[in-house]
């Protein structure tokens, strides 16, 4: 039974609009919301009304399994989304209202999603749509609590212009606040190509070295600011691990680094670890990393910075920057315009300084140092 009443409404309201600029975004309506609703769960998401993507969530009431499930699996079957995907924005709808019985309740994603996790109805609304992207509200009911009665759903609907003015700001909130952070200047120092996400799952600021692998589009690339992978598969698993990290950076859920491999067309896979934000507060409390590494790339650094970080004289530094670029000892001799014999007496030099007794140590000393993740100025 709802328990809204004026002061509650007026209540909830308030809370939208905190979540504005509060650390945790729209979690602390959600809860409230299934407080005053006496509901199982209560989801603010966005969703790809195509293939059932789900992108940056506030959930309360829902494990982990299920959500992760749903973005891989049974999105794409959600009869109540594909209702939403089709009928007038800013209204809500329910199952038990506007779903024929038969057909709701025969469904796999029914049988399969709906009644293992103890749920009976939902309800829910499309708050924007931007294209195939749909950023909705979904509310669920176990078989212990009524049906979503059309009096409720008025109420709700109530809630409806609130909501879509708190996510527009709120996301204009974010972009100024990310722009202005140093994080997004210290991304362009690294080498390594590195993004940055918020909370919705959006890319909000890639590196230079991002953008050259992004605009090669062999196997990942950006587009209208989702990531996205050859493979429809794959791109709903980097979202479950964006999901996840997303999570862990406000709290919830496993910190550990996801970790996915990408594919590419003629060269070795990429492997992409995606990072939560630990930050206290703010936009960043809520948003991940993401790093790719391509092991095909050839990086270079300043022969300078090898120099000073190895006590190297500045030939024997271009000399290591050579070997690390894949040359052998010949070719860097003849690209540099030195005899052979030059070339090794400077390599057996560099090896007592580096500590090293082979070629091949001294690459993986020299790469794994910091020269190789700040990138030329």
């Amino acid at each position: 039974m709802c328990r809204m009443d004026e002061p509650c409404t007026n209540d909830l309201i308030s809370n939208i609009y905190d979540a504005v600029t509060g650390a945790d975004g729209f979690q602390q309506f959600v809860a409230r919301l299934a407080a005053a609703f006496d509901l199982k769960a209560a989801m603010l998401f966005t969703h790809n009304v195509l293939n059932g993507e789900a992108k940056g969530m506030w959930e309360y009431g829902m494990a982990r399994s299920w959500m992760e499930s749903y973005a891989i699996d049974y999105g794409r079957e959600d009869q109540l989304a594909r209702h939403l995907s089709s009928a007038p924005i800013a209204t809500f709808y329910a199952s038990n209202v506007h779903l024929p019985a038969d057909e709701y309740t025969g469904s796999r994603f029914y049988r399969e999603w709906v009644l293992p996790q103890g749920v009976q109805c939902a309800a829910g609304a499309v708050i924007l749509r931007e294209g195939v992207w749909a950023t909705q509200v979904v509310l669920q009911r176990s078989p212990s609590q009524p049906p979503f009665a059309q009096e409720e759903l008025q109420l709700l609907d109530r809630l409806v212009p609130h909501l879509q003015r708190a996510v527009q700001m709120r996301q204009r909130f974010l972009e100024l606040q990310i722009g202005q952070n140093l994080l997004t200047a210290g991304l362009d120092a690294l080498v390594m190509p590195s993004l940055m996400v918020d909370e919705w799952g959006r890319m909000v600021y890639a590196n230079q070295a991002a953008t050259r692998l992004m605009e090669e589009r062999d196997g990942i690339w950006i587009e209208d600011r989702y990531l996205c992978t050859s493979r429809l598969a794959l791109t709903k698993q980097v979202n479950v691990e964006i999901l996840v990290a997303l999570g862990a950076s406000r709290g919830s859920g496993s910190a550990v680094p996801g970790v996915v491999f990408v594919p590419r067309q003629r060269r070795a896979p990429l492997t992409l670890m995606i990072v939560p934000m630990q930050a206290s507060g703010g936009p960043l409390k809520r948003a991940a990393l993401l790093f790719l590494y391509d092991p095909a790339g050839t990086p270079s650094a300043p022969p300078e910075l090898i120099a000073r970080l190895f006590s190297l004289t500045c030939a024997e530094a271009e000399l290591v920057v050579a070997l690390c670029g894949g040359n052998t000892l010949e070719q860097a001799a003849q690209a540099r315009q030195t005899s052979i014999h030059t070339a090794r007496t400077q390599l057996k030099s560099i090896f007592d300084k580096t500590g090293t007794r082979r070629q091949a140590d001294l690459v993986a000393l020299v790469l794994s140092s910091p020269a190789y993740f700040v990138a030329r100025p």
